[in-house]
């Protein structure tokens, strides 16, 4: 059994201690080339567990281990990638500077043209593109390729089909599956599980009175 990417453990969140636990004794490992989808309606407790696993929240008891490190410190973050609802990027910028101002966060040489995630994505056209003019569906899509370019181990991504088209649908599905062929751990998030969502090397879980209950 290959070591987890991404572990969460024994992982209890509330916010008010005079009501009931939003999450419950979580338990998870994301080994690499596998993928976690996890579900439920809004309100379950889905984006607090992704927030708890990347290290945007704090667990009220529990540990999360990112590559065998905290989510907070620097190693774990040089070894992630993240997509939230909210958008990093910069609305005045162009896409292309934004790509290029979060690859000089991370170090490393960069060329939006030669990105393979940007070609996947269709964002070629758009790369000269202030990022406050791109549709929600384009901005998402830049998005992700901020999350990918300093190509992290681990992929966390809430709702990752919102707001797109079936073309983008599509590409983002062929993507996700070519991340996991790669070895990336990926875990995304979804309101329902549906069929597009099912993806090839993905197990489903759903949230369930604070607990993350195995559908699949």
């Amino acid at each position: 059994m290959a070591a987890c990417l991404l572990e969460a453990r024994g992982v209890w969140k509330r916010y008010d201690w005079n009501r009931g636990w939003v999450l419950c004794d979580v338990g998870l490992c994301v080994e690499p080339g596998r993928g976690v989808l996890v579900t439920g309606p809004n309100g379950s407790g889905k984006t607090t567990l992704l927030r708890i696993l990347v290290g945007l929240a704090r667990p009220s008891r529990g540990e999360v281990l990112i590559a065998g490190q905290s989510p907070y410190t620097p190693g774990a973050r040089r070894v992630l990638g993240v997509v939230l609802h909210h958008s990093l990027l910069y609305d005045e910028l162009t896409v292309r500077e934004n790509l290029e101002y979060y690859a000089r966060l991370y170090g490393i040489e960069y060329r939006p043209e030669e990105d393979e995630v940007v070609e996947i994505l269709g964002l070629g056209r758009y790369l000269d593109t202030r990022a406050g003019e791109l549709s929600f569906g384009w901005k998402k899509r830049a998005n992700i390729a901020r999350a990918l370019l300093h190509r992290p181990r681990v992929l966390a991504i809430d709702e990752p089909f919102t707001g797109l088209d079936d073309d983008a649908v599509e590409a983002l599905r062929g993507l996700l599956e070519e991340l996991l062929h790669r070895g990336m751990a990926v875990v995304a998030t979804s309101p329902q599980k549906s069929a597009e969502e099912l993806l090839e090397g993905f197990n489903a879980y759903r949230i369930e009175s604070g607990k993350l209950v195995r559908i699949r």
